[in-house]
């Protein structure tokens, strides 16, 4: 009897292990973010933009690695552009979005890649309001980031050297997700214009809206 106890035991942690091990993280890479306030500024920046401001944003999935459904997402950038009524620090309810996949994706990975965010992170995403299938391109050089959406979306930035190189009391914002090694960044150039979101931006100057690191789901 003692030994079936030992058996029945270790059967158990075999089969907690597996179930612990099929919900470890499986998609790694870059994220970035961009938003339309900014993160990084002094204390009556801030308040002025808080209340109006702040109610778009950009987030960019650059994926290193990892599988979905069984489908490779190896190498794929997602985009999402989002929008809601109020401060997106503060309003999660009213948040609508449009995904934007690039078109040498197959059918499959575009797929996966919705199904991916709309389980792992539809609390940053909202209501998806449209999928769309167009050019994208991420480059990253150093500390510079390029993102580009077709003619839809412009974001380039520049990245701080290290997250000790700002000051911890003038950030006062926080990723709209989960990343890990967090550093803001300065956009010179945001623009955003389509059809799905009524909204549209040009910046016209640098920024410090911006937020980089790893991403894992």
């Amino acid at each position: 009897m003692k030994g079936i106890l030992v058996l029945t035991t270790l059967a158990l942690t075999l089969v907690a292990g597996f179930a612990f091990a099929t919900e470890a993280p499986t998609v790694q890479g870059e994220y970035m973010e961009a938003r339309s306030a900014s993160v990084y500024v002094g204390a009556c920046h801030f308040g002025a933009e808080y209340v109006e401001g702040g109610r778009e944003a950009t987030a960019v999935w650059n994926i290193h690695e990892g599988n979905w459904n069984g489908v490779s997402l190896k190498n794929l950038t997602v985009v999402a552009v989002i929008s809601a009524k109020n401060n997106l620090a503060i309003d999660a309810k009213t948040r609508k979005s449009v995904l934007y996949m690039d078109a040498n994706t197959t059918p499959e990975q575009r797929a996966a890649l919705k199904d991916l965010l709309t389980t792992k992170r539809a609390d940053v995403l909202g209501e998806v309001v449209a999928t769309e299938t167009t050019s994208i391109a991420f480059t990253k050089k150093g500390t510079k980031y390029d993102v580009t959406v077709s003619d839809i979306l412009a974001l380039s930035a520049n990245r701080y050297p290290c997250a000790g190189c700002t000051q911890p009391h003038q950030i006062w914002y926080k990723p709209l997700t989960t990343i890990q090694n967090a550093i803001v960044g300065k956009s010179e150039i945001y623009r955003y214009k389509d059809t799905h979101l009524p909204v549209t931006w040009q910046q016209s100057g640098a920024e410090n809206n911006v937020f980089v690191g790893n991403f894992s789901m």
